[in-house]
């Protein structure tokens, strides 16, 4: 583990800072996590629907006039004035609008990783992952992410974007536009026309929210003869699964949409650091044992920030989760801890609420897992059990009393094929020669399986375009 040398960040925001519950006494610890990927927009000249003018932004969003300079760099410029030359003021205007600051920040050759009063943001030449809890308003960003992309960098289209959130603790205390689902999607939705949301697991109690846009680029056809074609897949997979408990589900069964994607789109994409295998798991738990707990608070008179947040990486074993990482740890005082982490071009990060009554903390990686190799034994083990293995140690520090995890990655090199293996045959109609990786969905519901000490109350699997997600919820025996 590789710390950041030590700088003097500002004070941590105090326990009682507008973000906490005055009535309950609490931190609403589950995040809102919003990703939005950029292309320039030279490779989609020809179809814009995300292009942003400055009459689309929405002046209650806030006064984003020092986000904006009078700048528009075209694709030639595009290495060279990208999210990541931004300079810091900058962000710091937009995250104003979010009601959150910079504490800290940490780079490498990828990545720009920022510590924030509540949570995390990174900043890639081409998309910026942000991710906010409290009562922060992390949807009017999306604005001043958009208008920056557009006004520094010459990137004027969304290819994607992600948001997706666990059910809140306290959602009467929530701002608009996030005080309930319905809301943040018709805020989503006024930007996009190309976005689907969804609501992922027990709707009583520990359920996940997540809306995504489909690629600008891709031509759809409906046609309900793909439907017998999507049926064989799903057969296939849930015999190769063998799991009878699985909530296997196509989105768009009576909707059936494959899209056509051009193969030389994808590799001029390369260029701009998208990864041909995109993967983000994430742990989100409630109900964490108070004696696992003491550790995330401020130890007697002892310096909180950043030597604090070293402290708790060794006492914990966090130190132990990627010993090669450039490490930002911080402790707020009186309690609370949040963590970023470098590795290549991924990241981690990790945030504790410890307080007892209201008790949270979340884990988030894109950092592959790579597969293990056992003492005395030629070959590897499988990375579905590099998975569990993490997934089993981030429970372990923590002892949550229930946890959940969602998996997503995408569909592997798919910027290697091409149309005729996404969509029918030209002379057999009815036969659909679908882009499913079987191989691959294995492998991730592989990764939630049982873990000793806790119940799995449901494992669901979601096939999207362009990416898998498997999500499982587990609770304490």
């Amino acid at each position: 583990m590789i710390y950041n040398p030590l700088s003097p960040p500002p004070a941590p925001p105090p326990a009682s800072g507008a973000n906490y519950s005055a009535e309950h006494g609490c931190f609403e610890g589950p995040e809102k996590l919003l990703e939005i990927w950029f292309s320039p927009s030279p490779v989609i000249a020809t179809s814009t629907p995300n292009l942003i003018s400055d009459s689309s932004l929405d002046a209650s969003d806030s006064d984003l006039s020092d986000i904006s300079t009078p700048t528009t760099p075209n694709c030639d410029t595009f290495c060279d004035k990208n999210l990541r030359t931004v300079e810091k003021p900058v962000w710091d205007a937009m995250l104003a609008t979010v009601k959150c600051t910079v504490l800290n920040v940490i780079h490498n050759s990828h990545v720009d990783a920022y510590l924030l009063s509540e949570s995390s943001m990174f900043v890639y030449p081409h998309k910026v992952i942000i991710k906010t809890c409290g009562t922060t308003t992390l949807l009017h960003a999306l604005p001043g992410i958009m208008n920056i992309a557009k006004t520094h960098c010459g990137l004027d289209s969304v290819y994607r974007l992600f948001y997706s959130r666990k059910s809140f603790m306290f959602p009467e205390k929530q701002p608009d536009p996030h005080r309930s689902w319905d809301k943040e999607v018709q805020y989503l939705d006024s930007y996009f026309d190309n976005g689907a949301a969804y609501i992922i697991g027990d709707t009583n109690a520990d359920e996940w929210y997540l809306y995504l846009t489909t690629p600008a680029h891709h031509s759809s056809f409906d046609n309900n003869s793909n439907i017998r074609g999507l049926y064989q897949q799903q057969h296939r997979l849930q015999g190769l699964i063998k799991d009878a408990d699985v909530d296997l589900t196509w989105m768009g069964d009576e909707e059936c949409t494959w899209t056509r994607t051009d193969g030389e789109y994808f590799s001029r994409f390369q260029r701009f650091d998208y990864r041909s295998n995109d993967e983000t798991i994430e742990i989100l738990m409630t109900g964490l044992n108070p004696k696992a707990m003491e550790a995330f608070y401020q130890q007697g008179d002892e310096p909180t920030g950043i030597p604090g947040g070293q402290r708790v990486d060794r006492q914990t074993g966090l130190d132990k989760l990627y010993p090669s990482a450039n490490v930002d740890s911080f402790l707020f005082e009186p309690c609370g801890y949040s963590a970023n982490g470098l590795l290549e071009d991924g990241y981690y990060t990790i945030h504790v609420t410890p307080e007892p009554q209201c008790s949270y903390a979340s884990f988030e990686t894109t950092i592959p897992s790579q597969p293990i190799r056992h003492p005395g034994k030629s070959s590897k083990g499988s990375q579905a059990d590099a998975t569990r293995l993490l997934i089993r140690q981030v429970i372990d520090i923590f002892q949550p009393t229930n946890f959940t995890v969602t998996y997503f990655a995408s569909h592997r090199d798919q910027h290697k094929k091409n149309a005729s293996q996404m969509v029918l045959s030209d002379d057999e109609d009815d036969d659909l020669v679908s882009d499913v990786d079987v191989e691959q969905l294995a492998c991730m519901m592989g990764t939630l399986d049982m873990y000793s000490g806790y119940r799995r109350k449901n494992k669901i699997l979601h096939v999207f375009d362009g990416y898998d997600l498997v999500f499982g919820h587990y609770s304490q025996i």
